[in-house]
C-alpha cells in the first residue's frame, strides 16, 4: 500500500527558506560581477504561484542591499 506523503507547514517553511537563499545568493552574484547570468534552475520544485511569489521578494531584498538609504 502506498504512503500518502503530507507536506507540513514546517515543511514548506523550510522549502521556502531555501529557495529564498539560493535565488537571493544568485542574483546577488550575477549583480555583483556585473555580466549576465544564465538562468538559475529551480533548486526546489515549488507551485509556480509560490516561486513568483519568492521571486519578488528576492528582486526586493536585492535591491535594498545595492540602495542602503
Amino acid at each position: 500500500m502506498p504512503q500518502t506523503l503530507t507536506l507540513t507547514p514546517f515543511d514548506l517553511l523550510h522549502l521556502c527558506a531555501r529557495y529564498l537563499g539560493a535565488q537571493f545568493k544568485y542574483k546577488l552574484n550575477v549583480r555583483l560581477s556585473g555580466t549576465p547570468g544564465v538562468p538559475l534552475p529551480p533548486p526546489l520544485m515549488l507551485l509556480v504561484p509560490l516561486a513568483s511569489e519568492l521571486d519578488i521578494i528576492v528582486a526586493t531584498l536585492v535591491e535594498v542591499f545595492f540602495n542602503h538609504s
